[in-house]
Order: C-alpha cells, then structure tokens, then sequence
C-alpha cells in the first residue's frame, strides 16, 4: 500500500514527547532558519530531521509523483539563485565561451550559497512537517493546546486538518485513478495540459471535500460540539521532565540563532 501523509503510532520517545512541545520546535526550527539563511545550518538541521525519521521509525518513502516535484523544485530554485545573483567570486560561466562568443551567466560563489540555502530551507521545511505530522497524535495535540489556555474550538480546528491530511491523500489519489480508468492520463508538461489537471483532479477532490465537510459539521451540531466551555478527553497528554530538558534545549538554540544574527558569536558564525 501507499505511504500516505498523517499520524504513524510507534513507542519512540519523539512520540511520547508533548505535542504542544513538538508545535514549538517546529516553529522554533522554521523560525531559526528564516532569521539566519545560512545552507550550512540548513543542511545540519536537515540532517536532524533526518535522524529524527529514523529514531521515530517512520518511514520516509514519498510516491515517486512528490519525489520528482520536490526534487526538481530544489534544483529549479538553486539555479534560479545561480543564474539571477551575479555578486561574488565567479566559479565559471553556465555558458562557457565559444571562439567570440560568450561567456555567459556567470556562477558566483555567493550565487551557489545563496541557491543552496533556499533549496535546503524548502526541503527542511516540507520534511520538518512531515516529520511533525507523523509522530503527532491529533487528539493528544488538541488535549495540550487546550491545557494551554487555547479554546478547544480552536485546537480541533487544527485536529481536523491534521486527520483530513491522509483522506485528502487518499482521495486525491482515488480521483486519479478513477480518471485514469476512463481513459484520461494527467500530465503536466504545458499550460494546456496543467488546465485539463486541475479541472479533472481538483474539481472533483473540491466536491469530495465539500461533501465530506457537510458531514463532519453536521454530525457535530448532533453531537453537542461547542454547547459546553470545556469538554471532557478520554486520552490526555502530559508534561515530563524530558519534554522541560527538550524545551531548554530548544529555547537555548533560538536564542543562539538570534545572537547570530545580530552579529554576535563571530567565531561560530564563521562555521556556519
């Protein structure tokens, strides 16, 4: 079967973390690396986020449709840096010179800096979230934020997009399929072709969702949802000591993350 977006249940201490906590890392993560947009912090945390696939024992395989469009993506954005920053010290020409011809668009070492750093921080954040929605239980995320002070309207406003995440996965790919069979293939290599996608796949994924959403609110107006100013939880999530060592350890990285980019810290700037 298809690896499909949404919660995986495993027993890693990632899973077991609070997941008001998990909300505040990635927003730490994403935050560090819009403040301070160097690839080389980028590429280290990307590779923490791949370690944290593997301790998490979540698997990372995407369809080979998302594999080929985050890849290409991150190629498409590193050369568009290359080719559009000309400052720095010229590595070479993308368009080498021939006879009298030429030399054209040079590529700069800032340019390549520059490219990776964007194409990295596009990757970190895609697997950043993949990775939070994996070893994220709704409910449990819904029970924290609510301890928080948060209205539970709110909380499962979040818990229902988070659970609608694998239906849509999987209904999008019902309606391809269901395309497929009447004999049209969706491709995407024009505007024309890009046009008959959209009307073929999103169209009908708009009338499932709709329908879905009808569903959804109804049966919670018959269930009472919203009558009380609280509500009761069967599951709820706790605060360990781990997650207070987890959080000094993030608010820690922010901080060093905003000295950097006042200035400070020279010789760690330096490295990274």
């Amino acid at each position: 079967m298809r690896d499909r977006l949404g919660y995986v249940r495993r027993n890693s201490w990632i899973h077991r973390l609070n997941p008001s906590l998990k909300l505040v890392l990635l927003v730490i993560l994403l935050t560090s690396v819009v403040l301070y947009p160097s690839w080389k912090l980028s590429a280290i945390l990307l590779l923490a986020v791949l370690i944290g696939f593997k301790i998490a024992s979540v698997s990372l395989k995407l369809t080979r449709r998302r594999t080929q469009f985050v890849i290409l993506f991150s190629i498409v954005i590193t050369i568009f840096h290359i080719v559009t920053t000309p400052n720095g010290v010229t590595l070479g020409f993308l368009i080498p010179r021939m006879n009298t011809w030429g030399p054209f668009v040079p590529i700069t070492d800032y340019g390549l800096e520059r490219g990776l750093a964007f194409s990295l921080r596009f990757l970190l954040i895609i697997l950043s979230s993949m990775l939070f929605v994996s070893v994220t239980d709704p409910t449990l995320l819904s029970h924290s934020l609510t301890t928080l002070g948060i209205p539970y309207r709110y909380t499962y406003a979040l818990v229902i997009s988070l659970r609608f995440l694998p239906l849509f996965d999987s209904e999008s790919e019902s309606v391809r399929m269901a395309q497929r069979a009447r004999g049209i293939h969706l491709r995407v290599r024009g505007l024309n072709q890009l046009l008959q996608t959209i009307k073929f796949t999103f169209y009908p994924l708009l009338v499932s969702a709709l329908s879905k959403v009808d569903s959804l609110s109804m049966s919670m107006e018959g269930k009472g949802f919203g009558y009380a100013h609280e509500r009761t939880y069967y599951r709820k999530s706790t605060w360990r000591r781990t997650d207070t060592v987890v959080l000094g350890i993030g608010v820690s990285y922010l901080i060093i993350t905003l000295m950097l980019c006042l200035g400070h810290l020279q010789i760690l700037s330096s490295i990274i």
